[in-house]
């Protein structure tokens, strides 16, 4: 008699010696996608739903939609991947603005394999939010650095300024003297050689001073609301972070996913009209949203990937955290991991983090798993 068991993804297909093209059309049929479409013309939401289920997805509306007495309603299509390739070539010949709905869904469909990486932080200040991530001496600071390449740490972060709630604007040339010395020092070791090093500020000559001295990213919390950065990350040939601010770009739209998707498509046009396109999105995590904002970026983070860059996450022991678990900063790391591990999931692909270790061991469980 045959045997049964239930499987929760198509990783076994290579066990059943299924072929490359057997593969890549499981994978269609087996991948689910939902989109929430706001204010379609009444008339293009009775021809999706028509498209949708023509192909066996669906365009879910509101049981009103079908008598036309709004000029416009929202609904949410549901399809596999391989029924979504049909509807947007469906869409792309119909009016009523449907074919801007078939080259908006198109750029979901293109997949982004970004491996996971880990960005080690390093704050030599004394009032980051979380103690055990400032480090003064630059000894320490050496032996951390060199103890983080040997265990895999992709990217290290570090900054002189506190970016917590609160924090007041610290002046370019007190941050470099708080830095100066150990960057001096990873410079002249050639530490900078070997691994990637990032710059956590906001101020022109502090970011100068790091990519002189071999740093390769640069990690603006204030958004890139100083144009000239971006001026230097042209000339410097460097990556660029760009992050959503809510304390420096205050919230306009209810709607957190759409605000960010504006807000990322007004900039990232700015940063491509000085020649830019190495750019790594952050959503932001904790700066200016509260704790159901933050939820919902997270749980919704795939939406981003059809810009095509790679995503950071930073949650790391933020106060979402607490408000959840009801811990304290120090008691955050479970809970940390827990989302961090949420947002690789949907499409993360950078973390930044206090705790490498716990977060490189997550990251070998995971692949492990998929």
């Amino acid at each position: 008699m045959a045997e049964i068991y239930r499987l929760e993804n198509l990783s076994s297909l290579d066990e059943i010696c299924a072929t490359k093209y057997a593969n890549e059309l499981a994978f269609k049929k087996g991948s689910l996608f939902y989109f929430k479409i706001i204010d379609l013309n009444v008339s293009a939401v009775q021809i999706l739903k028509q498209e949708c289920v023509s192909v066996g997805g669906d365009f879910i509306t509101p049981k009103e939609a079908i008598l036309f007495k709004e000029k416009s309603y929202s609904g949410i299509l549901v399809a596999t991947l391989l029924q979504l390739e049909r509807i947007i070539q469906k869409c792309k010949i119909q009016p009523f603005g449907l074919k801007d709905i078939a080259k908006h869904l198109e750029l979901h469909i293109n997949k982004n394999n970004f491996r996971p990486k880990i960005m080690g932080i390093i704050n030599i200040t004394e009032d980051s939010f979380y103690s055990d991530s400032r480090v003064k001496h630059i000894d320490d600071i050496i032996a951390r650095v060199n103890q983080w390449i040997d265990i895999g740490v992709d990217i290290i972060d570090i900054g002189g300024a506190s970016t917590r709630p609160g924090s007041e604007f610290v002046d370019s040339s007190i941050e470099i003297s708080r830095i100066k010395d150990a960057i001096n020092e990873l410079y002249a070791l050639k530490i900078t050689d070997s691994a990637i090093f990032s710059i956590d500020s906001y101020n022109f000559n502090t970011i100068k001073f790091c990519l002189d001295r071999g740093f390769k990213i640069i990690n603006d919390v204030y958004s890139l609301k100083d144009e000239n950065i971006i001026s230097l990350a042209k000339d410097y040939k460097a990556r660029l972070v760009l992050m959503h601010n809510s304390w420096i770009y205050p919230h306009k739209c209810d709607n957190i996913i759409l605000e960010l998707d504006k807000f990322f498509n007004e900039k990232l046009e700015i940063i491509h009209k000085y020649g830019v396109d190495d750019v790594i999105l952050d959503i932001g995590f904790g700066f200016g949203k509260d704790l159901s904002q933050n939820l919902e970026l997270i749980k919704n983070l795939a939406h981003f990937s059809y810009f095509g860059y790679e995503i950071l996450v930073g949650a790391s022991r933020k106060r979402s955290i607490g408000d959840i678990t009801q811990k304290d900063t120090k008691d955050r790391l479970s809970g940390t991991l827990s989302i961090h591990q949420f947002a690789i999931n949907n499409g993360a692909s950078i973390i930044r983090v206090h705790d490498v270790m716990e977060h490189i061991d997550m990251l070998k469980v995971l692949k492990a798993l998929s």
